[in-house]
Formats: structure tokens, C-alpha cells, sequence
């Protein structure tokens, strides 16, 4: 984040620290009712927190309300404004770089692009390609669906929708519902199934949609228009050959492509499908992925090992949640050789508390150790959240470094069990 950025968020603190709006958006903690990808109940808690004035709640929940701020007033950037044309010709194609791609210096016209692992490419985050502005689409839709949850002012879910509209219905500026040229590779490949994780945030304009739901904010004619749109890409995700493919890629990226596909299922009411998919990843993905000690083998032999190793458990816990919300537990799924998603982060447990030194390659800045705290810790608190299980007991005074959004969405199990009690938690900011 740029230092005008920090700056402006701050003044929007003391601006717009403002106690929970006079609407309420609906009460979202009926059982059976929960969001795709939320517990609704935890949501609940926070809310009904904040308005005590726990101060970790409020703390952090001013903070989405000043980022919501900003986003009111920042400038829309849909698919077709990037400066480069998909090989279709179309600019209502999404459209990016495979980030580890680089022109080859040792041929004339640098064709094909060749891989260097890990060291991304900034032409793949530039304005030339949708990657950035799907991004910054994602985090709006992310940041102003919560502040409207949390607080029921309506400012933030009327820009939300507008949002939607502007990507999805709007003829002039809306996203075709394919991903046939994620991660282009020039001279190489027009797409990759592996780029197919880049959409995984989908799941943040499913939650928006189930909380403007639950709110009677979403109109009806937008959501039958998001609908047709939902359901086109998730039958390009079961049935286009990149799709095929991300399905059976060896990492992280077949848990990211269930991670959508099962999520879309749900919501779109393909629950047979859905639970179909969950139960194949018993075997197509845990016993695949992990070895009997724990370790991701797939993800250890990468430059970002560290990192990768904490994406991949990320999307099977998540797809655990869903799964048992349709009966079938991956949690308790274990192989005659003790391959099992618990003994995953068994494997990782003592790195993050200081017991071990991590092996693995990890070349961003601060290596391992600073992806620990960034990345590590931050997973055994969510995950133990979201599954409702205490995963991790870090020694005393240990600081687990939350973004804000994070810390309401998936709060600290501490924090759920005794609201207004000092936590060991500490929220932070990007």
C-alpha cells in the first residue's frame, strides 16, 4: 500500500468511525442458513460484538468501514479497459500473463516465454491485462459486502451493486463468462488451466449476493441477470478443456478450481454435483497430494514453498466447510497410510511454533520466517475458525497477525468463546 494510500485511510478513520448505521442488514444467524463460504453464526457473533463495543471487533470493523469509504468514490475498471486485445479479438475476455513467464533473452523475438518459478513478471500486473483489475474488483466486492453486513448502511451495497452490474450485465463493459486466455503464455499458449485459481474470488460476488440477499437489497431483475451469468461460467468450468485440466493439475490449482466449482454448485443449487465433487477429493486430492507424514510434496518443491504449502490447505479447508454443510467430512477422511488433512497441518504445526526450521525454498523478502507470520499463523487461526477446531496452542504472548477483514470474518476462537477478553490476536493492515 502507497504511503498517500495509508495516509487516506487514515483520515477516514477519524472521519468515518462511526457506530453501527440505524438499518440493520439482516439478521444472518437462522440455522441451516449459512453463507456458501461464511459461518453465519461466528458473523453473527462478531456483529452483536461490535455493537457491545468489544474493542477488537470495533477496532477492526473501523477499519473495513474507512476502506468502504474510499471505495465509494474510486474509479471502476472494467475488462475492457485493458490496452491489449485477447486473440479473439474481443476485449470482454478476461485476459492475463502467466506471472512466472518471461521473454527469453537469448532468442530474437524473446518467443516462447520461459519459466523462472516465483519471480513474477510485472508486465503480468500491468494495466495491459485484467489480472490487477480483477484483483481490485475482488477486494471492493470482498470489503464493501462486510461493511454493509456489519453495519446495514446501504451506501455500501448500492456501489457493490453497481460493481456487479458494471462486470457482469452491463453489455458495453461486462466480462464474458470464459477464462480461455488466463496466464497467456505469448509464443507458448493462448491459456492455461492453472490460471483458472485466478477467478477463485468469485466467491466474494457469491457471498455479496447472499448477504444483499438476506438484506432484500439485491433486486431481482440484477440477480437473475448474475444467475445467467454464473451458471454459463460454471458449465465452461466443467466442460471447456482448461477446465478439464485445472481439475486434474497435481497442486494447489485443482483445489482452487473445486474451490469455485463446488461453491458455484452450492449456490446455484446443484447440491448432488456438489457433494459428488467433495467426495472425489478424497481421494483425487488428499490422498494425492499429501504424504503420510503431512508434508505437500507438490507444494515443498516450489520456489514459494512456504506460501504454497499454506494456499493449498486454505482451499481444502475451505472445501471441507462446504463439504460438511452436503455430509461428507473431508476432515475425517484418512488413507490406510495416514495420508489425511489434519496430519497436513500436523506436518506444518511446529514450524509455526518455533520448533523447526523450514527446509523448503522460499524466495520472497524475509524468506520462510517472514512468510510464517504472514501466511502460517494466520491459516491454523483461520482454519480453526472456520472448522471449529483448536489446531493450534501457541506458548503464551504469541502475535497472530490478522488483516482487519479477516479477524471479523474468521475471528479468533478465543475471541468467539469470551467477547471483550484480551486477545493475543493482532489484526493487521496491507
Amino acid at each position: 500500500m502507497t504511503a498517500p494510500r495509508r495516509v487516506a485511510i487514515v483520515l477516514a478513520l477519524l472521519v468515518f468511525a462511526q457506530p453501527l448505521h440505524s438499518r440493520e442488514s439482516a439478521d444472518s444467524s437462522k440455522e441451516g442458513s449459512d453463507l456458501v463460504y461464511f459461518n453465519e453464526g461466528h458473523l453473527a457473533r462478531v456483529k452483536s460484538a461490535i455493537r457491545a463495543g468489544d474493542p477488537y471487533f470495533l477496532e477492526n470493523y473501523r477499519k473495513i468501514l474507512a476502506e468502504s469509504e474510499l471505495l465509494l468514490t474510486q474509479p471502476a475498471d472494467p475488462v475492457v479497459n485493458k490496452t491489449m486485445m485477447p486473440p479473439s479479438g474481443d476485449k470482454h475476455d478476461y485476459l492475463s500473463y502467466a506471472p512466472y513467464r518471461w521473454p527469453d533473452e537469448d532468442k530474437a523475438d524473446g518467443l516462447p516465454w520461459k519459466a523462472i518459478d516465483g519471480v513474477t513478471n510485472p508486465a503480468a500486473r500491468g494495466p495491459d491485462t485484467d489480472y490487477t483489475r480483477l484483483s481490485d474488483f475482488s477486494s471492493a466486492m470482498e470489503t464493501l459486502s462486510f461493511a454493509y453486513y456489519f453495519s446495514g448502511d446501504t451506501r455500501y451495497s448500492d456501489r457493490a451493486l453497481e460493481l456487479m452490474e458494471l462486470w457482469f450485465v452491463n453489455p458495453d463493459t461486462r466480462v464474458n463468462p470464459n477464462l480461455n486466455y488466463t496466464q497467456h503464455v505469448p509464443g507458448l499458449a493462448e491459456g492455461r488451466a492453472a490460471g483458472i485459481l485466478e477467478w477463485a474470488r468469485i466467491s466474494n460476488v457469491i457471498t455479496a449476493m447472499q448477504i444483499f440477499e438476506r438484506g432484500e437489497v439485491l433486486p431481482a431483475e440484477l440477480k437473475a441477470e448474475l444467475l445467467g451469468w454464473m451458471n454459463r461460467y460454471l458449465d465452461w468450468l466443467v466442460t471447456n478443456r482448461l477446465g478439464k485440466e485445472a481439475d486434474k493439475l497435481p497442486q494447489n490449482h485443482a483445489n482452487w478450481y473445486n474451490f469455485q466449482v463446488v461453491g458455484l454448485m452450492i449456490y446455484l443449487g446443484r447440491l448432488d454435483e456438489a457433494r459428488a465433487k467433495v467426495e472425489d477429493a478424497k481421494t483425487s486430492r488428499i490422498a494425492a497430494q499429501i504424504k503420510p507424514n503431512g508434508q505437500q510434496p507438490g507444494e515443498t518443491g516450489r520456489t514459494k514453498s512456504m506460501h504454497y504449502s499454506c494456499m493449498n490447505l486454505w482451499a481444502l479447508a475451505n472445501l471441507t466447510y462446504m463439504g460438511r454443510g452436503l455430509d461428507v467430512d473431508l476432515w475425517e477422511f484418512r488413507t490406510k497410510d495416514g495420508r489425511s488433512l489434519p496430519q497436513a497441518y500436523h506436518f506444518l504445526e511446529p514450524f509455526a511454533l518455533g520448533e523447526k526450521e523450514w527446509p523448503y525454498k522460499q524466495i520472497t523478502p524475509g524468506g520462510a520466517a517472514a512468510a510464517i507470520e504472514a501466511e502460517l499463523k494466520p491459516l491454523f487461526s483461520k482454519t480453526s475458525t472456520l472448522l471449529e477446531t483448536d489446531l493450534l496452542r501457541p506458548p503464551p504472548g504469541t502475535r497472530i497477525d490478522l488483516l482487519p477483514i479477516d479477524a471479523l470474518r474468521y475471528p479468533p476462537r478465543a475471541k468467539l468463546a469470551n467477547p471483550g477478553a484480551p486477545t493475543k490476536t493482532k489484526d493487521r493492515s496491507d
